[in-house]
């Protein structure tokens, strides 16, 4: 595992003037001591496999309980022609509050992503397809999508599912990098490892 200093991801920029909206991709309490910091690409079967497999117990066991953040950030590699559209929708649902549901659906069936049923999945959850379909054209979801692909430059972080695991330390973000959709076991050593420093 690599290192990585990090300033705590930003926030989706807001979808109104009128109010700043909850980053939606991001789960865990605010006071938890360590944190995830996942990217990810939603046409790459691995990240679909760390999805399917190993998510649900990392957000029964840590996230949930309150004890880890867990944030996702959009890597979207060159030779998946369909994984930046595929990132602009699971935004788009984010703003009608329905992004880990789109995006569990999109890993679940990533056959979806080359058909462009984006919409129609929309639909599915019971959102304004309108205002989905607008957003899906806002040259501005874009831009924040390829903001979270620098971010993973930065960091030296080219491929995907990668983890940067670590705690808040004055301010900054310290972690190592774990690369792969490694079992739990994984992030349970490691996870463990760091709330018991938190502890000391």
């Amino acid at each position: 595992a690599s290192s990585a200093r990090t300033s705590e991801p930003p926030a989706a920029p807001p979808a109104t003037t009128t109010a700043p909206e909850v980053d939606q991709r991001i789960l865990g309490s605010a006071d938890a001591q360590v944190m995830i910091i996942e990217f990810t690409d939603l046409q790459c079967p691995y990240c679909a496999r760390f999805a399917r497999d190993t998510w649900p117990l990392l957000r029964e066991r840590y996230v949930d309980t309150g004890k880890v953040r867990f944030a996702t950030r959009d890597l979207p590699l060159p030779f998946h022609a369909f994984a930046l559209p595929a990132a602009v929708a699971a935004r788009c649902a984010g703003q009608q509050g329905k992004f880990w549901e789109y995006r569990e659906a999109l890993f679940r069936d990533q056959s979806l992503l080359g058909h462009e049923r984006y919409a129609e999945l929309a639909g599915t959850f019971g959102l304004d397809t309108q205002r989905f379909e607008a957003c899906r054209a806002d040259p501005a979801v874009l831009k924040v999508v390829r903001a979270d692909a620098a971010l993973a430059a930065s960091s030296g972080i080219a491929s995907t599912p990668s983890f940067v695991i670590g705690r808040v330390v004055n301010g900054e973000f310290e972690g190592e990098v774990i690369a792969g959709a490694q079992p739990y076991e994984v992030f349970q050593q490691r996870l463990d490892s760091l709330l018991q420093q938190a502890q000391e």
